[in-house]
């Protein structure tokens, strides 16, 4: 910490993201930092053959070039761990290129770090800008707050501490989810996370019901590599409406790479 000013670095991990990264770099400009609080946004381009560097040029925002691929299960989880090496910061906030924050976003979220909580995510609401699609995603959504299964952080919009994530060890490169992985590994350390329910923000996707049931599927790939129970998985795919998840938790590739 510089003096007496916290400084938080948000880091957005992109992979030829040039259709939505624009509103993300608008919406991040706008958000206000509290009094005391330094903000830095980095983009991480990962691999990108598209507009999406000079995108942010055209914003000023500063970029860190990522052209290989390595030995990590997910390239997100990767591109993480890349920007953690690379950057410096007291917190670190991961905002993904589709998701728009509001001007408050990081002051609801920086009071909720406190005790032994390393790490708060935002409520993140998809929209598709599909009247069918939106109504399926609104059903998650309101399905996701009021399921009996306990809340895990959503990896789109988070905020963590730097110091934590380097005393055990950054990021676990076999977890296959960056955001379940991570908080996996926190919690076998004794720390807590937590979900900002009154903390929203909104995740632009281009979608179609293919990719939601490839989503799915990846999603069981994932949970079987991080060796979540079966019974666990499956009371996740009946409360939550994710059919498809069972699918792939029983019959996916375990070792193919979920991106």
């Amino acid at each position: 910490m510089e003096g007496n000013c916290l400084k938080v670095t948000i880091v957005t991990p992109a992979h030829n993201e040039e259709e939505t990264i624009g509103q993300c770099l608008c919406a991040v400009r706008k958000m206000k930092a509290p009094n005391g609080v330094n903000v830095q946004h980095i983009v991480v381009l990962d691999r990108c053959t598209d507009r999406t560097g000079q995108i942010c040029e055209s914003h000023g925002v500063k970029v860190l070039v990522k052209d290989w691929r390595g030995s990590f299960v997910s390239p997100i989880v990767e591109a993480m761990d890349f920007a953690l090496k690379k950057v410096d910061g007291d917190l670190m906030m991961k905002v993904d290129a589709d998701i728009q924050v509001t001007e408050i976003t990081l002051a609801k979220l920086l009071p909720r770090l406190r005790g032994n909580v390393a790490c708060v995510s935002a409520e993140v609401k998809s929209r598709t800008g599909k009247k069918h699609l939106d109504a399926l995603m609104w059903l998650r959504d309101l399905n996701y707050r009021v399921a009996p299964l306990g809340r895990r952080i959503h990896g789109a919009c988070t905020l963590f501490r730097r110091d934590v994530t380097e005393e055990i060890g950054g990021f676990d490169p076999n977890a296959p989810a960056w955001d379940t992985g991570y908080e996996l590994k926190l919690k076998k350390h004794g720390y807590e996370t937590e979900v900002a329910e009154d903390v929203i923000v909104l995740e632009y996707r281009e979608t179609n019901i293919g990719r939601v049931i490839r989503h799915q599927i990846d999603s069981g790939k994932a949970r079987r590599k991080m060796r979540i129970g079966f019974l666990t998985t499956l009371l996740h795919a009946i409360f939550r409406g994710r059919p498809f998840v069972i699918w792939g938790y029983l019959f996916g590739d375990a070792t193919e790479v979920v991106d």
